[in-house]
């Protein structure tokens, strides 16, 4: 730090408000830099034990885990560019009482955050945003629309239009009577205006998603990989992802209470969403357009929620 980071300071303190975000913090390649929080003016039992209860411990494990997604993200980015939507830009990561997030602002440089309490997950995340687009443009930078906040709209009303696809529908392995209307449920989900991938993960019993790469409107998305090979990395990556949400669950279980059930994976272009299930199965979302991923994360939720109820399970209480 020197002087002049002062500004940046006091944009992360302006950043932080009761009902959002508590910290939050600044790295470069991995060293902690400075951060700013009001864990003084919440109880100390809010967030239910996230980081434990006495605020310098939680201060220093916020810090600690800032540094440790350091390189958590940095081997996901990797695996993410097999899809090729470009870098991770976002992550969160959510358990049953808290979020953090992880956002990067340029090259090297990145800012965690933590919203204690599952209520305040959605506002921290949006000022963890907005944050991010005050440091870009403190520096000159342009806005990179992390989580699509900045071109978010209302629910698209999407008539099907004379030539458009179908979803094309893929299930592999043994399933059993269940899940059929899960399958459904994925097939309802995906539309060429937000979610545009839908899968079902049952390690050793099989897989089935639905997606609508084939309509002719996304036709602007496969310049590169082609919709088979988009499908085919999604499911691999799909396998990948569940040991790598085992491992971050493993990694932070010292800081975090409860289990990390939802991971957002923000790139350049579009975001991938992971929802962890109690019988060890998974669902993973798509979407490939960066201006309509915080419709696509509202139809991902939704979609948990269904997926959970059709297998009677209590859904979370966000909507």
């Amino acid at each position: 730090m020197t002087d002049d980071s002062d500004v940046f300071v006091e944009l992360c303190g302006k950043a932080l408000s009761e009902d959002g975000l508590h910290h939050v913090a600044e790295y470069r390649w991995g060293v902690f830099n400075y951060s700013a929080d009001i864990l003084d003016r919440l109880p100390t039992s809010q967030g239910g034990g996230f980081g434990g209860e006495e605020q310098d411990g939680r201060r220093r494990w916020f810090v600690r885990l800032g540094r440790q997604l350091h390189y958590i993200l940095g081997r996901m980015d990797h695996v993410l560019r097999s899809v090729d939507s470009g870098r991770l830009i976002r992550s969160v990561l959510q358990f049953g009482d808290g979020a953090v997030f992880h956002y990067y602002f340029r090259a090297d440089d990145y800012l965690t955050g933590v919203s204690l309490g599952a209520h305040t997950a959605d506002a921290g995340d949006r000022a963890m945003a907005e944050l991010v687009g005050a440091f870009r443009r403190e520096i000159g930078l342009p806005l990179m629309n992390p989580g699509g906040f900045e071109t978010e709209s209302p629910a698209p009303v999407t008539e099907r239009r004379l030539g458009a696809k179908e979803p094309l529908q893929a299930r592999e392995g043994d399933w059993g009577t269940p899940e059929p209307a899960a399958f459904a449920r994925c097939v309802d989900a995906v539309t060429t205006e937000g979610l545009h991938y839908a899968g079902y993960f049952a390690p050793g019993t099989g897989r089935f998603s639905a997606d609508v790469f084939d309509d002719p409107e996304l036709s602007r998305f496969f310049g590169g990989l082609s919709r088979d090979e988009r499908r085919t990395r999604y499911s691999e990556l799909g396998v990948r992802l569940h040991y790598v949400v085992a491992r971050l669950n493993q990694s932070l279980r010292a800081v975090m209470p409860g289990r990390l059930t939802r991971v957002v994976l923000d790139v350049e272009e579009g975001a991938l969403f992971y929802a962890d299930r109690s019988d060890g199965h998974f669902l993973l979302g798509v979407t490939l357009d960066q201006s309509q991923t915080a419709w696509a994360d509202r139809q991902m939720t939704r979609l948990v929620h269904l997926v959970s109820a059709t297998a009677g399970e209590e859904p979370d209480e966000k909507d």
